[in-house]
C-alpha cells in the first residue's frame, strides 16, 4: 500500500477493541469475559494507539467507531468511559456504537476486522493486526499528513484533544 495522503477535511475512524484496546492475550478470553461487568474497563490502551489518535486529532476529523457486545449493556457505558479516561474528555463525544460501520463516511476506517459493515466501507480499510499493519507505528508510516497551504497566515494548530 502506497502512502495515504490525509487533509484537514478528512475523517479517519478508529475501532475501539484490538485496534485501540487491548482485549487479553488469546480469543478464548474474549469469548469467556466479553459478558462481564467490567471488562470493558479493565482494558489496556494498544501500544502507541493514544498518541496516534491525537496525532491524528490535531490534524483532521477523528471519530471512534465501534460494535458493542449487545449481550452485556455495560459494554456500552464501559466503552465511554474508557474513552474519556484514555483519550479525553472531548474525545467521548467523537464515539459512535453502530453494528454497521459502513454506514459512515469517511477517508479511512483503521478496523482489525472485516465484519459489522467493515468490507463494505467505501473509503480505505487499514486492517490493523496484518502482517502489513501489525503496529501503529507501522500504520503512521503510511499517513501523510497534508497541510493546507492556501494561505501564508498563520493557523493555530486544531489541538481538539
Amino acid at each position: 500500500m502506497e502512502s495515504v495522503k490525509i487533509l484537514e477535511k478528512d475523517i479517519v475512524y478508529f475501532d475501539m477493541d484490538g485496534v485501540l484496546v487491548e482485549l487479553g492475550n488469546k480469543p478464548e478470553e474474549w469469548n469467556t469475559c466479553k459478558n462481564e461487568k467490567g471488562y470493558f474497563l479493565k482494558q489496556k490502551p494498544i501500544n502507541g494507539a493514544i498518541q496516534a489518535f491525537h496525532t491524528l486529532a490535531n490534524h483532521c476529523e477523528v471519530y471512534i467507531l465501534s460494535t458493542p457486545v449487545w449481550s452485556n449493556p455495560d459494554c456500552w457505558k464501559e466503552k465511554r468511559i474508557w474513552v474519556e479516561k484514555h483519550l479525553g474528555e472531548k474525545a467521548k463525544k467523537r464515539l459512535i456504537l453502530t453494528h454497521n460501520k459502513s454506514l459512515n463516511r469517511g477517508k479511512i476506517l483503521i478496523d482489525d476486522s472485516l465484519n459489522h459493515g467493515v468490507s463494505e466501507f467505501s473509503g480505505i480499510h487499514i486492517h490493523f493486526g496484518t502482517p502489513q499493519f501489525s503496529t501503529w507505528d507501522e500504520i503512521m508510516k503510511k499517513l501523510e499528513l497534508v497541510h493546507s497551504h492556501c494561505d501564508n497566515r498563520k493557523k493555530p494548530t486544531k489541538n481538539a484533544f
